[in-house]
């Protein structure tokens, strides 16, 4: 197999005592389970997966006895093609497996713009699973509408606002804005006036009663108050001590600093920055004659990071009751929006320069020319908006010496990690894990779980942390092969580990 290594998948799901999120196993004896619809569909809305028919894992992931390779591989194909919406085209092959043939399906993810896959006899709002963890989970109606706009361009960003007027605007802002497009556009704006200037930019559109009122992409990003139309269209700002904010929960913390930051886009922007200085470190030295200094993390990477979730977040009916929340731990920053990665843009391709799909157009093409507000030390407009946002976060992170952003991506969110100097250093410092003493984070957090002298299992770990079972897995192996915990013999329940009594 080329792109599936069957016996590797085995030897670990015996060592984790479960399947994982990119393959999902199947006993099949007596045919082929109800199930696998939604595994497909699972597999089909997210980038694809494997299942392995013919494999026990009651019995510890071993042939199953009586598995008929022939007739399963034959279900399978029919449901693929006959029971879901679109139908999928599987890779289905019969490997040879300790004495058995086994039955494995690759399946493919669907086309962005035919999503969802969804099992046919229930509809798209039943029908339509994704992956999580090593099980399949029922997509909510949010994320199924989601997924469906990929089908077309949205334009809510193009909603006019019955009860907003010309008066909500930010004089300053509008200023701005206008003396950017005349001087870049001079034929198409210079002979308009301000009104149809911005009619033709579309901040504001004609009502059924002839009246200018402001758009969603005006009031947002040229508004005085956008919040008082969208409460929760807003960032919420937070400091929290230690690593996650499950700690804050256990522990009985507070945070150390927490305010929902409000204004048009580039005042939230700016007062982000200004929060995030006032809690940051800055070290400073001095080479030859110049003084230099050097943030916990570079301003560039962070305010493209807000900027680029306050123009791409799902400005839908849904959506605005979602904040940007931007959150400083002890070792990292995340950033996070409502509404996932849109078009055709993906996880492998964030950061190409010709890679640029937009989910909000107008509001875009807006920010490209509303200046920061006057008062603030940003200066310049809001987004380049030409593709190069992430692009420039990876640069000013790399030039920083720095780790790399670290991208996650769901139907419903978009979160961005930035790990912090120190952290950066550190993670360099564990790069090279053939060392079985060099220990990462959360090797470090498993190690502090086993210390209450319990046997715990891979997928316990995982819950108890809330990291992915592969995650716990190499971190148990790691611990293994560096002497701090013991892997115990198996029992009904699967593999076991303990910290080793010289750990304790």
């Amino acid at each position: 197999m080329s792109q599936f290594d069957l016996a590797s998948f085995l030897e670990f799901a015996r060592t984790i005592g479960t399947d994982v999120q990119e393959v999902e196993v199947k006993e099949g004896v007596g045919g082929l389970p109800k199930s696998t619809v939604e595994t497909i569909s699972a597999f089909a809305n997210g980038s694809g997966g494997t299942i392995v028919c013919g494999i026990s894992e009651r019995e510890g992931f071993v042939p199953a006895k009586g598995f008929s390779a022939k007739a399963v591989a034959d279900a399978l194909g029919q449901r693929c093609s006959d029971a879901m919406e679109p139908p999928v085209r599987p890779d289905i092959t019969f490997e040879p497996y300790d004495g058995a043939t086994l039955v494995v399906a690759q399946i493919p993810e669907t086309l962005p713009y035919l999503k969802p896959c969804y099992v046919k006899a229930r509809g798209p709002y039943d029908g339509s699973f994704i992956r999580a963890s090593d099980g399949d989970r029922r997509l909510s109606r949010y994320e199924v509408d989601r997924i469906m706009e990929e089908r077309r361009q949205p334009r809510y960003d193009e909603e006019l606002l019955p009860d907003a007027s010309l008066a909500d605007l930010s004089d300053p802002l509008v200023r701005g804005l206008l003396e950017k497009e005349r001087a870049s556009s001079p034929f198409v704006f210079g002979s308009l006036s301000d009104d149809e200037a911005l009619l033709s930019l579309k901040v504001v559109r004609h009502d059924k009663d002839g009246e200018l009122r402001p758009t969603l992409a005006g009031i947002m990003a040229l508004g005085k108050h956008p919040q008082h139309f969208f409460p929760r269209c807003s960032v919420s700002f937070a400091v929290v001590p230690g690593i996650s904010k499950e700690q804050i929960a256990a522990d009985g913390l507070r945070f150390y600093d927490s305010k929902t930051i409000i204004g048009p886009i580039p005042v939230m922007v700016s007062e982000t920055m200004q929060a995030l200085r006032s809690n940051t470190r800055t070290a400073s030295y001095v080479q030859g004659a110049g003084r230099h200094e050097i943030p916990d993390y570079p301003e560039v990477a962070v305010r493209e990071a807000v900027a680029n979730a306050l123009m791409h977040r799902d400005y839908s009916p849904e959506g605005r009751g979602s904040q940007v929340q931007v959150t400083l731990y002890e070792d990292r920053l995340e950033v996070s929006n409502p509404g996932g990665l849109y078009g055709s843009v993906t996880i492998d391709r964030l950061g190409e320069l010709d890679m640029s799909s937009c989910r909000n157009q107008l509001l875009s093409r807006l920010l490209e020319s509303t200046p920061f507000a006057p008062g603030y030390p940003e200066r310049g407009y809001v987004v380049e908006n030409k593709g190069t946002g992430y692009f420039q976060i990876v640069g000013s992170l790399r030039a920083a010496g720095m780790a790399p952003p670290e991208p996650q991506d769901n139907l419903s969110s978009f979160y961005l990690t930035i790990r912090g100097r120190a952290d950066s250093a550190r993670q360099t410092l564990e790069s090279d894990m053939s060392q079985p003493d060099r220990l990462t984070e959360t090797d470090a957090a498993v190690l502090e779980a086993l210390q209450d002298g319990s046997n715990w299992h891979a997928r316990e770990l995982a819950d108890e942390l809330g990291i992915s079972g592969v995650t716990a897995s190499r971190s148990l192996r790691r611990l293994v092969e560096a002497k701090k915990v013991d892997r115990l013999p198996r029992d009904g329940t699967g593999i076991a580990y303990r910290l080793r009594d010289d750990n304790a």
